[in-house]
């Protein structure tokens, strides 16, 4: 069994303080496009940013986000 990880942006709002607002998370072209809470790791690792690009792995209607990478270009 192959497990494809993918890059992806995540992206939260910019103008809020709720703590139950959700981040846009998605790959290269905007395929696979989810709405999700992210985990305290992945936050840390935004590092109070607006956006940032993880290696994920699609499953079940939500990206499992892991460590950080380099921005890309797009």
């Amino acid at each position: 069994m192959s497990i494809n990880i993918e890059i992806v942006k995540v992206q939260v709002p910019m103008a809020t303080s709720d703590p139950r607002a959700l981040a846009l998370v998605y790959a290269k072209g905007r395929q696979r496009m989810s709405q999700q809470k992210l985990d305290a790791r992945t936050e840390k690792a935004m590092a109070g940013g607006y956006k940032a690009f993880f290696k994920a792995q699609y499953s079940n209607g939500v990206w499992l986000i892991g460590e950080r990478v380099m921005d890309q270009n797009r």
